[in-house]
């Protein structure tokens, strides 16, 4: 298999740069898909922050000084809004605002903007084939969501001699100021000392915790709750279990298996208290929860640690910036508001602090060898913000040369080919070898995670389970969601698997996720 066109780059990369207005493009460098298309959103809004109100003029007066700077804000205090004036500023002329990511190819159209949003994957992709030139600003929303990504998208900015403008939650911003050479610092705390929330420490477990005694009070007082716990499994049960039980209480979960639309309704404050909604790590940096007092945070998340060089996922406590992120939703914003850590340590709320970022770099030495032999440079030659494993960068330019990528330190024809293709180094070469009859079944294995990220605890995957491969069941969980609720349509003009509303049911009774199949329906 061999890609006609890359739909990442713009179809003319000669246009594009010859486009560039004399200011320079801004380039919006976000987390995620959803942040992009919130990013968007935002682009085309003038509204009344405290984030506006506290810096504005600070913001305005940075932004036209050509200096890097960094704001630090918490949740709902305005940061994503900020980017409007932040871009009018600096390209003095009307926005002409688009998006590139795994749902949104460049087009004809993509030199006229000057102002690009894009995802991690997209940006190193851009910097790559030298789109993102030293006139551009990078604006990088979400900073503390650390990746690998986001990492190598930070040091080939700074060789590209890029101005960094930079946003933030909680976070410690002296790595982050010295590192991107930021003139200044803006904060924001949305902390009314009166509206300070009482925090209690226990030593209990989740659903230990949310016994009848506290769902009774939650439900007296018409709280608004939300449980923030490490795993999809944990989430689901929580949910399902006080849902059955207390008719009285709106109860819903969401974590990354699951489409936002699932908990719109709590977004726009369409549920009445009482309510309890349960969520991941995904849903305490970015949501906005209407009617929420009540935070109950089970200490604990699974985090990579780099083990020689390697990632090796580790259960772990929550830092303190996760934890003031999640209680911060309630703690000095709302009136009567209430946070519950459940840990087993010895944990003083009021002494956690801010702290600086956790970097997931230097375990992935391999995508590291294949950026630079792209970019035809050492990782030497890079300024990356976290030390890399020296052995481990060896041995996987060892691995790369001896199958085929990488030759002199550059990417080969093959190398290229593989890089191009959206998917882990892998299954790109899978692809690339791949005949016709099997890269349908490739490229759906090549977009799902795994099986079990793909399926609920409790599923029914009879007649599609393939005995030794994971991989071949859950491409047969794909082909029939496809095959009795999917149909041919278009997203944002590319051709994509849609499905009907039939797919809800069918997904409830296999214990699919629905996202999960839509994920792949996009990346496939």
């Amino acid at each position: 298999m061999h890609l006609a066109r890359d739909h990442f780059l713009p179809p003319d990369p000669q246009a594009f740069l010859a486009a560039e207005p004399a200011t320079g493009r801004v380039i919006v460098i976000a987390p995620t898909r959803a942040a992009c298309e919130t990013i968007e959103l935002a682009m085309g809004l003038s509204i009344d922050t405290l984030l506006e109100r506290e810096h504005g003029e600070d913001i305005r007066r940075l932004a036209a000084s050509g200096r890097g700077f960094g704001v630090v804000a918490g949740t709902g205090t305005g940061k994503t809004l900020g980017i409007r004036p932040i871009a009018e500023t600096i390209v003095r002329e009307p926005l002409r605002v688009g998006v590139v990511n795994r749902e949104r190819e460049a087009t004809p159209e993509t030199p006229t903007w000057n102002v690009v949003i894009v995802t991690t994957g997209i940006a190193r992709r851009w910097f790559e084939d030298g789109l993102i030139t030293a006139r551009d600003t990078l604006v990088v929303d979400e900073i503390h969501q650390t990746s690998a990504e986001m990492e190598l998208c930070l040091a080939l900015g700074k060789r590209a001699g890029c101005r960094f403008i930079w946003l933030s939650a909680t976070v410690d911003p002296t790595f982050y100021a010295r590192y991107l050479d930021s003139a200044e610092v803006l904060e924001t705390r949305a902390f009314d000392p009166a509206r300070a929330a009482a925090v209690r420490v226990l030593p209990e477990q989740p659903l230990e915790f949310l016994n009848e005694r506290f769902i009774r009070r939650a439900i007296r007082e018409r709280r608004g709750v939300a449980v923030f716990v490490p795993t999809r499994a944990e989430v689901e049960q929580i949910a399902g279990e006080l849902g059955d039980r207390w008719q009285a209480l709106a109860t819903a979960f969401y974590h990354g298996g699951e489409p936002i639309r699932v908990i719109r309704p709590f977004l726009d404050g369409e549920v009445r208290r009482p309510f309890l909604l349960a969520m991941t790590a995904a849903g305490q940096s970015a949501l906005n929860i209407r009617g929420l007092d009540t935070v109950v945070i089970y200490d604990a998340r699974y985090a990579n640690v780099v083990e020689r060089g390697r990632n090796v996922l580790t259960r772990l406590y929550l830092g303190a910036n996760e934890i003031l992120q999640m209680a911060g939703r309630v703690h000095g914003r709302v009136e009567r508001g209430e946070v519950y850590i459940l840990t087993d340590r010895d944990l003083a709320f009021d002494e956690l602090r801010p702290t600086p970022p956790e970097f997931q770099l230097a375990g992935d030495a391999e995508r590291v060898a294949i950026t630079c032999a792209a970019l035809g440079v050492d990782a030497r030659e890079l300024d990356l913000p976290v030390p890399l494993d020296r052995r481990a960068y060896g041995t996987a330019l060892e691995l790369l040369t001896a199958r085929g990528l990488i030759e002199k330190g550059r990417l080969t024809r093959y190398g290229r080919e593989v890089e191009a293709m959206p998917v882990e180094r892998p299954w790109g070469e899978l692809l690339v070898h791949a005949d016709a009859d099997l890269v349908p079944v490739v490229a759906v294995a090549a977009n799902i995670e795994s099986l079990h990220r793909m399926t609920r605890e409790e599923r029914d995957l009879r007649g599609l389970v393939v005995s030794g491969s994971d991989h071949l069941t859950a491409y047969n969980v794909y082909a029939e969601a496809v095959n009795k609720h999917g149909y041919l349509g278009e997203v944002y003009g590319l051709p994509r698997h849609l499905f009907d509303e039939g797919i809800d049911e069918w997904a409830e009774g296999r214990g699919v996720l629905v996202k999960a199949i839509e994920d792949v329906a996009l990346g496939s």
